[in-house]
């Protein structure tokens, strides 16, 4: 049995793996890390396998189509996205046609509405949540009937069969170093993240969130769908930095991209690292609840940049989207996370429920004041099976998927966030901080030229950093 996995061309710089599904306005590439780990799960059972991402390569629809052609797969595994769809749709069905493999969408949004997609005729299955078993078992030849985690049609009808947990902790010890797939199947020099040093590699330490109570937050709704932190074996951890370390020596940069890493799994991540001897540059996701004591010791286990999620500079919104954070708890974290000497990039949202003109207006003025590094304002896109979902549906806030409030639309939700990325990004005392930081400013200086970019278009659809 041959597999292909495929990230399908779009639009260059489009982003399907993360949390929102949208241009980069930094030029960023993310790695395409669940079909990574599908295919290295795959690789160890035997089967022959082959990963493309045709978006960061740059490949055009025929060129994508003839190098699929070319493996001559039984199967082709596509990540699909809401706005990527009718692009998504139209290639599988010349792949399906050019080579009668059978086709499988998988991705958070193929997870949140699969019979949106099955009513496609290029689409045989989709595949939801934690999709590696489930492309294994079909891989396998294992009865449709009797795989869970997927929906399919028969008869002119859609079957749902019933949901997959996702995978174990004891499954995770079974999964092959994604970054050795990476290494053989894509080229790391083309991925780039913002704030973090080029080039960079990224992986799981652990799958799912600890904290998984965000009601805009895709992952613990959709993919994980609930079940919580599930952690590797940190000794396969270490082995794996030592793995890049020897293997892929160019790396400069490791991102975690566990949902976030709470206190203990930082602790216990860092004090592996320096006992262990490893000098390499980490950077993860993190919340403001994290200690001092905490951050010290990431820190000298080298961590060099905190992605943080500050959301808003209101309290009742904060609460109500139970983020489980306040904005007094976001200025302590930030006051020692520059003590310490890390590097900081804050997302902030805008639309979420109690938001006004003067809570934007209070967070852009907050923003700009806190000493943060790398800005990020978006407007969320609103997943089904999320709590958002629901109460923004309820209330009907909804128009064609996009938050649309009677007071505060969508294209004023669009133009409040480039309005704050204008204004925390260029200007005087966000320029000095960062000269103090000569790399960090080089850095910020290159991306600039990308977000200038985006600032002078007219269009309104929100795109990330």
């Amino acid at each position: 049995m041959r597999v292909f996995l495929l990230n399908p061309p779009y639009k260059k710089h489009f982003i399907r793996s993360a949390r929102w599904t949208v241009r980069s306005i930094s030029a960023s590439n993310w790695y395409p890390i669940w079909l990574a780990y599908a295919c290295g799960l795959l690789e160890k059972e035997g089967f022959k396998t082959s990963l493309l991402d045709a978006l960061v390569d740059n490949f055009n629809f025929k060129e994508t189509v003839n190098m699929v052609k070319d493996f001559s797969p039984q199967i082709c595994v596509v990540y699909s996205s809401l706005e990527s769809k009718k692009n998504d749709v139209e290639i599988a069905g010349v792949i399906k046609k050019e080579t009668g493999s059978l086709t499988i969408f998988v991705g958070p949004w193929v997870s949140s509405n699969p019979e949106e997609f099955l009513k496609e005729e290029s689409v045989d299955i989709a595949a939801t949540g934690e999709f590696d078993e489930t492309i294994l078992e079909l891989a396998k030849g294992i009865p449709k009937e009797e795989i869970k985690g997927i929906a399919y049609k028969k008869h002119g009808s859609i079957i749902k069969n019933p949901s997959r947990d996702p995978v174990s902790e004891e499954r995770l010890e079974d999964f092959p170093f994604v970054t050795d797939v990476y290494s053989r199947h894509l080229r790391i020099r083309n991925y780039r993240q913002a704030p973090l040093a080029h080039p960079f590699i990224d992986l799981f330490t652990g799958r799912g969130c600890d904290w998984g109570k965000c009601s805009f937050c895709l992952w613990p709704h959709v993919m994980n769908k609930g079940f919580g932190y599930r952690k590797r074996e940190m000794k396969s951890v270490v082995d794996e930095f030592k793995y890049i370390k020897k293997q892929l020596p160019f790396v400069r940069e490791v991102f975690i991209q566990d949902d976030t890493l709470p206190a203990y799994r930082a602790k216990e991540f860092s004090l592996a690292i320096l006992e262990n001897n490893i000098k390499m540059a980490w950077s993860s996701y993190a919340r403001v609840d994290l200690d001092f004591a905490t951050l010290k010791l990431m820190k000298k286990a080298g961590c060099r940049c905190l992605h943080v999620g500050y959301e808003s500079a209101d309290n009742q919104i904060l609460k109500q989207c139970a983020k489980g954070i306040t904005r007094q708890m976001a200025e302590e974290f930030t006051y020692y996370a520059n003590k310490l000497g890390f590097i900081i990039h804050a997302d902030f949202i805008f639309g979420l429920p109690g938001e006004t003109q003067e809570t934007i207006k209070d967070t852009i003025t907050w923003a700009k004041k806190l000493p943060l590094h790398s800005y990020q304002f978006t407007v969320p896109h609103v997943y089904p099976q999320t709590s958002l979902h629901v109460y923004l549906a309820r209330f009907n806030f909804l128009i064609d998927g996009r938050i649309d409030y009677p007071y505060l639309s969508y294209e004023e939700l669009i133009s409040s966030a480039k309005k704050a990325i204008t204004t925390c990004h260029f200007n005087l005392r966000y320029i000095l901080r960062m000269l103090k930081k000569p790399k960090e400013f080089l850095r910020a200086l290159y991306y600039s030229r990308f977000v200038i970019k985006y600032l002078l278009k007219k269009d309104t659809v929100w795109i990330k950093k």
